[in-house]
């Protein structure tokens, strides 16, 4: 489970690498720029391009024959599904950390009102609620579609999720509804994820 966990680790670290170089020249404009927008777009752009980046683990696996490899090795399905899931949640608290230090950097330097801190906390649930409903999309469809079509499924996955989040977030106790739906979303689709997998051949 290590050796499953480990290696997705390092495939995703490989692609993200030039991500997080963005993501920090944009951080360092958030922090000398006291802006609401850009704050907002950083915090869902940080939080959600990580999770994008950790589910294109699955296509390496594809492209480079690994997913092949592992089914002969000593683990269970079940382990290696869930080596994906536990991939999605370190690189989705990774973005809540990076994003969470660089908006109190700025808040520190600039202070914040009440009501932004509202607004910022909302984005934060949005950006976290997004991150899990793609990842409960995406790697139970992408088992059960194929890996042709991979960045595609990956796109409606992430369009999908967006849709969710505006449509709940609006409602009346909308972040509360948000954030328990994205949650239950991405732990049933690990079940499901595990029997699509069980039942595939290779």
């Amino acid at each position: 489970m290590k050796g499953l966990f480990k290696n997705n680790f390092l495939a995703v670290w490989t692609n993200v690498k030039f991500f997080l170089l963005f993501m920090l020249a944009m951080g360092i404009a958030v922090i000398i720029i006291p802006d609401q927008t850009w704050q907002m777009y950083f915090i869902i752009i940080g939080i959600a391009g990580l999770a994008v980046n950790a589910a294109t683990v699955i296509e390496s696996e594809f492209s480079s024959k690994w997913g092949k490899y592992k089914l002969i090795l000593p683990v269970k399905r079940i382990d290696i599904v869930r080596s994906l899931y536990l991939n999605q949640l370190l690189w989705i608290t990774a973005g809540v950390f990076f994003v969470g230090i660089v908006i109190a950097l700025s808040c520190l330097l600039h202070g914040v009102p009440f009501e932004q801190f509202e607004g910022v906390s909302g984005v934060v649930v949005i950006g976290i609620s997004i991150s899990l409903t793609m990842s409960a999309i995406f790697i139970p469809v992408i088992y059960l579609a194929g890996e042709d079509k991979t960045i595609v499924f990956l796109i409606i996955s992430l369009l999908c999720a967006i849709g969710i989040a505006a449509m709940l977030f609006n409602m009346p106790s909308g972040p509360f509804i948000l954030t328990g739906c994205s949650v239950l979303l991405f732990i049933a689709s690990f079940p499901l994820t595990v029997s699509i997998f069980r039942k595939k051949e290779y």
